[in-house]
């Protein structure tokens, strides 16, 4: 089992702070058609597709060439399950994101909520051409990572509360401004039973950093936003939101 595996496991979706963890799927979904004037034969992918809420989304919306993938078995297991009352319901594959390999296959591809970015700059890199190799030309790719700026100067070191199952989240994180990785330690401690000890670490990338491996690796970037509401990304934004598409 990798970290990433290990962390984002069973409790991972258990141990949300219900306060600041809405469901926005269908807002979500809404945004990236409008903003990628996505026709309904498009074939999409959806990297790293956590529980398939979006995907599943997209498909009750027409878009039936849709493709979920994730590392974490679990995970995929619930899409296919929360999937299973749909006729012909969208296909979930367990697949390692550097195991990756499709070429000129999609019209757009799709990652959200901060799915990627867990290993080296050399490891986020190659992904990160993997997707591009993947999409067909004019094809377009939307990113969704955590604004590193605004964490910085708003997200407690510690913090602790209560999640929709009751049980206690204590989180601490911690930031390496040399090898620019944020550490985030979670212990979830239940109602019953043992408490539970997960670490992760995810790069600080900055729309500068990101912009300039997007361009580099080829993609044209169309526009940056600070939320799904569609305001223009600036330094308060929580998140970095990314439209882009490859070339024809």
């Amino acid at each position: 089992m990798n970290i990433t595996e290990e962390f984002f496991d069973k409790y991972y979706l258990k141990s949300f702070n219900p306060e600041t963890h809405a469901n926005p799927t269908p807002q979500e979904v809404e945004f990236i058609i409008g903003k990628t004037n996505l026709k309904k034969d498009a074939k999409i992918l959806d990297f790293t597709c956590g529980q398939g809420r979006h995907t599943i989304e997209f498909y009750k919306r027409g878009y039936l060439d849709i493709i979920g993938i994730d590392h974490n078995p679990s995970h995929v297991e619930m899409a296919k399950t929360d999937a299973g009352d749909l006729t012909n319901a969208p296909n979930f594959i367990h697949k390692e994101m550097q195991d990756f390999e499709e070429y000129n296959c999609y019209d757009l591809v799709y990652s959200l909520f901060t799915s990627m970015f867990y290993f080296s700059d050399q490891h986020n890199l190659d992904i990160l051409q993997r997707i591009y190799n993947g999409l067909k030309r004019d094809g377009h790719f939307v990113i969704d990572y955590f604004n590193p700026i605004a964490f910085l100067k708003t997200q407690k070191k510690k913090d602790w509360y209560f999640s929709e199952d009751d049980s206690i989240v204590l989180e601490r994180y911690s930031h390496n401004p040399i090898s620019g990785m944020i550490t985030n330690e979670r212990i979830i401690v239940p109602k019953e039973g043992p408490r539970i000890k997960r670490v992760y670490h995810v790069r600080d990338y900055t729309v500068a950093e990101l912009r300039y491996h997007f361009e580099n690796i080829g993609f044209e970037v169309l526009d940056v936003y600070g939320n799904f509401e569609g305001e223009k990304y600036n330094i308060d934004s929580l998140r970095q939101i990314y439209i882009m598409r490859k070339p024809e």
